[in-house]
This record gives structure tokens, C-alpha cells and sequence, in this order.
């Protein structure tokens, strides 16, 4: 398709006109034509976030009706019809007696350390969780108090909560429940809806939306929220999907392919989609956008409820998932984890025990990467180059997570990261989205063991920057292995490079591990902790099991 965009009136453009595939190929060459947003006063915003509300309002592709806060918090989480039951409620109608518990802990702690500020602080910051049986599942909204984030877990008609929020200048609320305070994936229990988050749009980007939607490009979305500068989309799931941890990868994919394709009408094109994932909370409705306006939200009445099935196949082979990934979202392969009782986890795996039980660390152990890891992340974002404006946050937050895998002192981390604020703001394409001191703060709440395992994937696609995972040249490994076999063969023929240079093979009598261990079994004949044996001598206890059967037990000769 060849248009010039610089001859198109799109206020009079008849989209209708286009066959489904034309209009793939209209959106990716609008897409190219506009590229990056020139930068734009607020009275502009003002007035093209107008527009857009004024749009969806008069329900030229569908009939839209604005939601309230109240209205849009029942929407999200209520099903009538959920586990087979009628009227059941997707949360809490009172905060959980194991939630209330843990507050009254926190209220009394901090009391303790103001009344005595010399007292341990292990003691002061000490939880009870003896008491506790279960948890209940609410949403979590998260506002700030000035320079303070705060969390309020709302319950079910809960006026109070909906009151207080409105008209703030932040508060944000993922389509998720969570057990307790934190949006964590540990914590989150149930996936109500895929919320994206659609950024350079204006009035015709939403009208190119819209349509794609009565042409069947896009799924039908349930709710659109105006939420400033863009928009963001919701699709509402029919039974909410229980977020078991062998489930986080493919429901974070499925919405990696739909945060892809809706990124087509944006005017900063599919590639620099921001891909987040499904626990990423948004601006509630009713609270003010960057540039004070009250954030509006408009539902599609005629479009159903989604399940997973139907979401994939809007994904075709680039996106979908597979087979074997969309049963785990469905009751095709059901949840069925190991059932093992805490009892028999501690006979078990005792480390883990200690660690994870007794010590209550969320994560097992990690390696500790070289620091020159985090010095050559730090150097890509001060030369700035490839850093896009809508990643400078999750680039701040991976300079931080590098911080955790590499042992950087949090202090440290922080003054590179502030250092940074001048060089990302600078990028700022729109009056209401600065780069400021707050942002290098939250981005520093990730300085927590529990990101020692972010994935590389996850860092190349939040920050938009590809990191090179080897020095093969793009080759697969199998093909670059057989080049430097050939170079072998040409510069040694008779193969003297192999003599005396290759690693010698471990066996009982040569390995000083199986000796340690043969030692220690010599020592405990009646012995068959194989953890003990590891923490006595030293050793992993994959080497421990290793040299286990073959180590004889019989007493050490004098």
C-alpha cells in the first residue's frame, strides 16, 4: 500500500472502505510515517485528550458508556458466575483478620522504635506469623502522600477507599488480587483482565482502534481508559486465571502478543511497544493525569467477557502460544503440583528448609556476577543512545537489579542512578512526562535479593536495548563450534593441541572431593544426610551425591 500521509485529511478518511488485510498494512505505514512525537505544549495535550473523551463517547464504532470509580472497580473484579457458583464475590468485603494482625505488628514495631531508637532493630522489625491461617484476596491500590508510596487494599463497596482516591495526582491498580500488601507475582493470586497500556495516540489512533476492532484485527476491548497522553485497553476475562507460578510465563506472553499487535495503530510504532507485565498496575480512573486532568473510562457494553482461547487467536504464529502453554491457562492441563508436606520438605531438602522455611528468604541462592556487568550497563545509559524515552524508567531499574546480581552498594547504585536524571530528562518528548528524582526512586525499591534472577529476556524487553549473550557472531553454537573445529584440524593436524591441555576425568582414586567424602561417610558410618555431609566438608551437595555410592564406608586406617 503507498499513501501520502501528507495529502490524507485523516478527519474524513473512510476507514470502512479498507478490507481487513489493507488495513494491517494502512496502520504499519501510518506507523512508519510519524515515527517520534515532536514535542507538544500541555494546552495541546488538554486538547487532544478532549478530543478523544468526546470521541469515545459518541459511539461512532460502538456505545460507550463513562465508568465512575466505583463502577469501574466492580466491572474489573466482579463475576457473577465464578467456580460454578452464583453471586459469589472475587474479594473481601473486610480486611483479613491475618492482614489486620500483621498491621497491628507494624503500628506497634514503630512505636518501639520511636520510643527507643537505640533498641535491635531485628527485634523492632520482628513479625509474628504464629497466629495465622489464612490470607484473603483484594486489590491493592498504590498512591503517593506526598514523597511517600502507600498502599490501601480495597475492599468490596468500599466507598471510603474510592473517595479518598479521587482527584489524587497518583494511584495505580493492576487487575489483579493479591494475598496481603505487596503486587508481587509471590503474592498475586488470581488475573482478572489483560490491561495494556497504549502510548502516542491521539483522536485518530483511537479511531483506527476502534475500527480495527468492528473488522475483527484487534479483540474487542471491554474497557478504555483515556488516561492522559495515551490510552489504556482492557480485556476482561470470563473466569479470572488462577496465577499459579507455572502459569507467569505464558500468561506474561500471551500479553506480550497483544500489547504487540495493539501497538500497531500507535504513532510510535509496534517496536517500541512497552511490554509490561500482567501484575503492572495503571492511573485509576477519577485520579489525575500528568497534566491534572480527571482520568476518564468508557465501557463497551456489546463486547463479551474474553477467555484464553479467544485472545489467542488474534496472535497468529509470531505471538500465539503453543498447544502446551495455552492448556496450562485452561482446565485442559490442570494445576497439579508435587503435594509435599512441610514435615517431609525439611527431611527433604533441609537446606532449603533452613532457608526458605526458618530464615523466610524469598530466594535460593545466586551467583555472584563480575562487577564490570553493571559498569558496562551504567556506561550504555550515560552515552544514551539507545535509550528510548518510554524505557528510561525500566533502564534505571535494571541498573539496579545489576546492582543486586553484581554486589553494589545501594548507595552507591543510587548516586550513579540520580546522576543519570539530568541525561534522561533531556529526552522528554511532552511537557507532562519528565524524568525526575521520584522515578530513581521507585525504580530503587527493586535493590532486593528477590530481582538477583531477572531474567535477561525481561531486560531486553522492558528496556528496549538488545544485549549480546555471546561472542559467536550471530552464529548458532553448534555451527560455531564445528568452524573452530576446523581451524583445529587445519593448524593441528596431528592433533597435538589435545595432548596434556584437556581436563583430566575425576575419579574416586584421583578426586579430592570423592576423598572429603569418603572421609566424612568413614567418620559417620551410620549417616545418610547428605546435606550434613556437604555443610562438614565444604562441598555442593550435587558433589556431595555424586561421589556418595562410591565412597566405601569403612574405617579410616590409621
Amino acid at each position: 500500500m503507498s499513501i501520502d500521509f501528507s495529502k490524507v485529511d485523516l478527519n474524513n478518511f473512510d476507514f470502512d472502505t479498507l478490507p481487513a488485510d489493507e488495513y494491517r498494512e494502512f496502520l504499519q505505514a501510518w506507523s512508519d510515517y510519524h515515527g517520534r512525537m515532536n514535542r507538544v505544549s500541555v494546552d495541546v495535550l488538554e486538547q487532544e485528550f478532549e478530543r478523544k473523551s468526546e470521541y469515545l463517547q459518541c459511539g461512532e464504532h460502538y456505545e460507550l458508556s463513562e465508568l465512575y470509580p466505583d463502577e469501574f472497580v466492580e466491572l474489573l473484579f466482579e463475576r457473577r458466575a465464578f467456580e460454578q457458583g452464583e453471586g459469589i464475590i472475587p474479594f473481601e468485603e473486610v480486611q483479613s483478620y491475618e492482614y489486620r494482625l500483621w498491621l497491628d505488628q507494624k503500628v506497634r514495631n514503630k512505636a518501639l522504635r520511636s520510643e527507643s531508637p537505640s533498641s535491635d532493630k531485628d527485634q523492632s522489625d520482628k513479625i509474628d506469623y504464629s497466629g495465622y491461617r489464612m490470607w484473603r484476596y483484594n486489590p491493592v491500590v498504590f498512591y503517593k502522600d506526598g514523597k511517600k508510596n502507600r498502599h490501601r487494599l480495597l475492599l468490596k463497596d468500599d466507598g471510603e477507599s474510592l473517595s479518598f482516591l479521587n482527584g489524587r495526582d497518583f494511584a495505580i491498580l493492576s487487575p489483579v488480587t493479591y494475598v496481603g500488601r505487596t503486587n508481587s507475582y509471590r503474592n498475586a493470586r488470581f488475573l482478572y483482565a489483560f490491561a495494556i497500556d497504549l502510548d502516542g495516540v491521539s483522536m485518530h489512533e483511537v479511531r483506527m482502534l476502534l475500527r480495527g476492532m468492528t473488522t475483527g484485527v484487534y479483540p474487542v476491548a471491554n474497557i478504555i481508559v483515556n488516561s492522559g497522553h495515551g490510552i489504556h485497553v482492557y480485556y476482561l476475562l470470563k473466569r479470572p486465571i488462577e496465577m499459579f507460578a507455572t502459569r507467569l510465563d505464558a500468561l506474561n506472553k500471551m500479553k506480550r502478543g497483544l500489547t504487540k499487535i495493539v501497538w500497531l495503530v500507535s504513532k510510535l510504532g509496534a517496536e517500541r511497544a512497552q511490554v509490561q507485565s500482567v501484575v503492572q498496575g495503571f492511573r485509576v480512573p477519577g485520579t489525575k493525569t500528568k497534566f491534572g486532568k480527571p482520568i476518564r473510562a468508557f465501557w463497551n457494553r456489546s463486547a463479551p467477557m474474553h477467555t484464553p482461547e479467544e485472545l489467542n487467536s488474534f496472535l497468529g504464529r509470531a505471538f500465539g502460544l503453543s498447544d502446551e502453554e495455552l492448556g496450562q491457562l485452561t482446565d485442559k492441563t490442570p494445576h497439579n503440583p508435587s503435594r509435599v508436606t512441610l514435615k517431609e520438605a525439611q527431611e527433604r531438602w533441609p537446606e532449603w528448609y533452613a532457608s526458605r522455611v526458618i530464615g523466610r528468604r524469598r530466594v535460593g541462592k545466586k551467583w555472584q556476577l563480575n562487577r564490570g556487568l553493571y559498569d558496562w550497563w551504567l556506561n550504555i545509559l550515560k552515552d544514551g543512545q539507545q535509550v528510548e524515552v518510554h524505557h528510561r524508567y525500566w533502564c534505571i531499574l535494571t541498573l539496579v537489579v545489576y546492582a543486586v546480581k553484581c554486589g553494589v552498594p545501594r548507595d552507591e547504585v543510587l548516586a550513579d542512578a540520580l546522576s543519570l536524571v539530568p541525561t534522561f530528562d533531556r529526552k522528554t518528548e511532552t511537557v507532562d512526562n519528565p524524568f525526575t528524582e521520584d522515578d530513581v526512586n521507585d525504580a530503587m525499591r527493586a535493590y532486593d535479593e528477590e530481582y538477583n534472577k531477572w531474567p535477561l529476556r525481561v531486560i531486553e524487553t522492558t528496556t528496549g536495548i538488545k544485549v549480546e549473550r555471546n561472542r559467536r557472531n550471530g552464529r548458532e553454537q553448534n555451527v560455531h563450534l564445528r568452524r573452530i573445529r576446523m581451524l583445529q584440524e587445519v593448524d593441528y593436524p596431528d592433533g597435538t593441541w589435545r595432548k596434556g591441555n584437556g581436563r583430566k576425568i575425576a575419579t574416586p582414586d584421583n578426586s579430592p572431593h570423592a576423598r572429603l567424602v569418603k572421609e566424612w561417610r568413614a567418620k559417620n558410618p551410620d549417616s545418610k544426610n547428605k546435606s550434613l555431609c556437604a555443610r562438614e566438608t565444604g562441598l555442593s551437595r550435587p558433589t556431595v551425591t555424586r561421589w556418595w555410592d562410591s565412597a566405601e564406608q569403612e574405617p579410616l586406617k590409621q
